[in-house]
């Protein structure tokens, strides 16, 4: 929310696709120029309309994100453009189906 100006609704949506569930959360924020989307997700790292908005962080919450859902043999997406929000993409296996590397534990 603190990156969505004016506009404070956000749309979580859940969907299962198969043996995947896709979690998205969307909003009407700042967006994302297009040569930032891979950076995003690493640490300390903040976009630019990120910084110019003077918005505080440090750029630790989606490298964050990205970590936990890498450890859930998952995936995370981002669409987005400047000025007309972005929608984060979580798609993780389903229980009976946990990916690549990953085991049941007993």
């Amino acid at each position: 929310m603190k990156y969505s100006g004016q506009c404070r609704t956000i749309r979580v949506g859940v969907e299962r696709q198969g043996n995947l569930a896709a979690i998205s959360v969307r909003d009407g924020g700042l967006g994302i120029v297009p040569r930032e989307k891979k950076a995003i997700f690493e640490k300390f790292v903040r976009g630019d309309a990120a910084r110019a908005s003077e918005t505080k962080g440090t750029g630790l919450g989606l490298a964050l994100v990205r970590r936990i859902v890498d450890g859930h043999g998952g995936t995370i997406e981002v669409e987005s453009a400047p000025g007309r929000g972005s929608t984060f993409t979580i798609v993780l296996p389903t229980i009976g189906d946990q990916g690549p590397g990953i085991r049941d534990q007993a």
